[in-house]
């Protein structure tokens, strides 16, 4: 028989009081409704046999609640003939006390042993207020970065290093500076430039300073550093306070090989008063397979934004990395929708950009968008500067709505641009995904 403290619908829990989950399940099954209970058992209460320790008291307030359970297609008359692995999406309800305020826990309690159980993907996690309150989220966001930086109207222009690494501090002082006269708002380091012998963070953090003073001088732009500190948990916070005080303005964490907590304490500390800039690199290993892991929109969306990003990097449709382009737009949605009190983050739909594809990433996103680019930037025939200046040309045309080819006949840099790489309907650019 089927527990009845088990199954109930949506109106029969107190909403705040619980975090649930949105769980895809592929599976050949007779009897799904027991296979999801011993589900809800398992990430709570119980184990695969019947335990004299596990009191009415503490199934009561503990134990998970089945809210739904739904067949794709939804087969109500029989079977079709011959039917064995079957879709199913169901939603479970954890008691938030269970998990009390950490983001580690979440992951445990909502895909911890059963991410090893077959072709199951959590799709979503809805968070009750009274989990997300114990949450700061970014400390500056797209409002508090827009006034940091006196940037309005139009997206926030970020680049990075080229090459990714290999170059020594004085080098990669010379390029922040000529992407910064180029019209760069924030230049971030390389997620594989970490902390080598040949260019190390404290070095090339003052390499990159002196770069930053001399463009606000010469323009009165302020540009911000994206300094990876990324490290070791104990290193990495000792570098991000040192760096801070050494005058760092902005910080670069990998967020997926560090943890969410990781970035989530440098965001809370009142010490690390500058942005931070998420990096995806290793999500994929998350949210890669159709089957299993979790849903991007919840990787790169959600729990980015709760733990701390004002700027969240991730792959583009339009780019040379493959995601689906509902995937890419949703994540977006999920940093920028209202949350409680966290403030939205920057989406940075990311990787093989060039200025061709800025109108339709516009057209997806608005102005609050990261415009980012590396190669785009550094390979254009004219240099740096003109490769930076060419995506604000490209960004200056679509919000005027004039079309690129004809904003490009008074744009010599757009102009050449678009010669290279064209557009994403007749882009030439090499792809990831070929």
């Amino acid at each position: 028989m089927l527990d009845p403290k088990i199954f109930m619908n949506d109106e029969g829990i107190d909403a705040d009081k619980y975090i649930i989950g949105l769980y895809m399940l592929q599976c050949e099954t007779t009897d799904i409704l027991k296979k999801v209970e011993a589900i809800a058992l398992e990430q709570s209460t119980g184990t695969w046999v019947q335990l004299p320790e596990e009191t009415d008291e503490i199934r009561n307030r503990c134990v998970a609640k089945v809210l739904g359970v739904y067949e794709v297609p939804q087969y109500e008359d029989a079977l079709p003939a011959g039917t064995k692995e079957r879709t199913f999406i169901f939603k479970i309800a954890f008691p938030a006390d269970n998990i009390n305020g950490q983001i580690p826990q979440i992951l445990t309690a909502l895909y911890g042993n059963i991410s090893m159980s077959g072709k199951l993907k959590l799709l979503d996690i809805t968070l009750p207020n009274s989990f997300v309150k114990k949450f700061k989220g970014p400390k500056f966001g797209i409002e508090g970065m827009r006034k940091l930086i006196n940037v309005h109207g139009r997206p926030l222009m970020v680049a990075m290093f080229k090459p990714c690494i290999g170059m020594d501090p004085k080098s990669i002082g010379k390029m922040l500076f000529n992407l910064g006269m180029g019209g760069v708002d924030v230049i971030k380091d390389d997620e594989l430039l970490a902390d080598p012998c040949f260019c190390t963070v404290e070095a090339r953090l003052e390499e990159c300073l002196k770069a930053c003073d001399k463009v606000y001088k010469e323009t009165g732009r302020k540009v911000l550093y994206a300094l990876n500190i990324t490290d070791n948990f104990d290193v990495m916070f000792k570098k991000a306070r040192d760096s801070v005080k050494a005058g760092a303005n902005c910080l670069m964490v990998n967020v997926f090989t560090v943890s969410y907590s990781a970035m989530s304490v440098l965001a809370e500390d009142p010490a690390i008063n500058v942005p931070i800039l998420s990096h995806p690199d290793f999500a994929g290993a998350l949210f890669g397979s159709p089957n299993y892991g979790l849903g991007s929109n919840l990787v790169l969306g959600k729990l980015n934004r709760l733990a701390g990003g004002d700027m969240v990097i991730y792959p583009s449709h339009l780019g040379k990395v493959p995601m689906v382009k509902e995937r890419v737009i949703r994540i977006g949605q999920e940093l920028t929708s209202p949350f409680y009190h966290i403030k939205r983050a920057w989406p940075g739909p990311s990787a093989g950009m060039y200025p061709g594809i800025v109108p339709q990433l516009i057209e997806d996103f608005g102005n609050d968008v990261i415009v980012g680019a590396g190669g785009g930037i550094h390979a254009h025939p004219m240099g740096l500067i003109a490769g930076a200046k060419a995506f604000h040309q490209a960004i200056e045309a679509t919000n005027k709505k004039i079309p690129l080819r004809k904003a490009a006949e008074k744009h010599k840099e757009l102009k050449i641009a678009l010669e290279k790489w064209g557009t994403p309907e007749t882009a030439n650019n090499y792809s990831l995904t070929k």
